[in-house]
């Protein structure tokens, strides 16, 4: 028996179509005649952000910063990030390094319309932010590096072993528990997936190349010189980061005055905290790249607040937070 329309009860839904499982992951076909795999979020008319991710992690790590979409969203941020050699579902080309990674990233941005751009790395994903903006500093419109490896440095306490994380890829994304990330609601769940999408998405008995490639260019290859970088940047670390020791902001301010200048530098250094930075502070850097350190994201009364950053030190001995009025719920 059919029911008439008239007869059935309307469900009042506030947004009409489906809510998205994370960023698309979408590919082109760049000037290399490589292949990429990259995500594209925001407006196109947003604040372009370039993400590189940490050591071994796909494209779609983009997700777990995505905790502040609301944020990235209000301050009209459009996030591009692109996968990295033989990681994820992205297939090994023992020819592509750093330099290759920074050819097919520009040549994406060009097919995408973006001239100059923020780039952004977090952790593994120095080197390669390195070497994307040696490529064309003309075009970088800020650099942030968040706890980010510069090169290897003698007698670290660095361990690098594909072996040992392609055998337990979850182990890599160990958090203290008193890590702030346990304050986002699936995050950790969130990080296992990541985990395993990096190593198993191409099946799980296939070679971890890339994370091995990756490692031994961790292992070997220098910062170029970042010299000819006029724009800001803008460094982000925990004091207590044993992963990513403060021993790398030396490297990374050697490299910036290879030409004798540097680039304007504001230092962001978070005591007591350790390389889980990124993400507490995430907040800060989507704040950073919207407004280039003329505003501290900081929250009082369970509101957000943007603060002019000379007002800073009086907000925080009023009561005032760092970061989203979420953090201190």
């Amino acid at each position: 028996m059919e029911v008439p329309l008239e007869q059935a009860s309307e469900v009042e839904v506030a947004k009409i179509g489906f809510e998205p499982l994370g960023p698309t992951v979408r590919s082109a076909l760049v000037a290399s005649k490589r292949r990429v795999r990259f995500i594209d979020e925001g407006p196109p008319s947003g604040v372009p952000l370039v993400f590189l991710g940490g050591a071994g992690t796909t494209v779609r790590a983009v997700r777990l910063m995505e905790f502040a979409r609301p944020l990235r969203e209000c301050l009209g941020i459009r996030i591009v990030s692109v996968e990295r050699n033989g990681l994820g579902q992205t297939s090994f080309d023992p020819e592509v390094g750093v330099e290759e990674y920074a050819e097919d990233v520009w040549s994406l941005l060009d097919q995408l319309g973006i001239g100059s751009a923020s780039i952004v790395a977090i952790s593994g994903g120095g080197p390669y932010a390195a070497y994307l903006a040696a490529a064309h500093p003309e075009r970088v419109r800020s650099l942030h590096l968040a706890c980010a490896y510069a090169e290897s440095i003698p007698g670290s306490a660095l361990d690098f072993d594909a072996g040992k994380v392609a055998a337990d890829p979850v182990a890599w994304w160990l958090f203290s528990p008193e890590s702030a990330v346990h304050q986002i609601p699936g995050f950790i769940d969130s990080a296992i997936e990541e985990a395993t999408r990096a190593m198993f998405a191409r099946g799980r008995n296939v070679e971890p190349e890339g994370l091995r490639q990756a490692f031994n260019l961790y292992a070997i290859t220098p910062l170029p010189k970042l010299g000819d970088i006029t724009s800001p940047v803008f460094m982000y670390w925990g004091s207590e980061d044993a992963l990513v020791p403060t021993d790398h902001i030396e490297r990374w301010q050697r490299s910036f005055e290879s030409r004798g200048h540097a680039p304007s530098t504001t230092m962001r250094m978070y005591g007591g905290e350790g390389h889980d930075v990124q993400y507490r502070h995430w907040d800060q850097i989507l704040t950073d790249v919207a407004y280039l350190g003329t505003k501290v994201l900081v929250s009082a009364n369970g509101k957000t607040l943007l603060a002019d950053s000379q007002q800073i030190e009086d907000l925080l001995a009023s009561g005032a937070h760092l970061g989203l009025a979420a953090w201190h719920q």
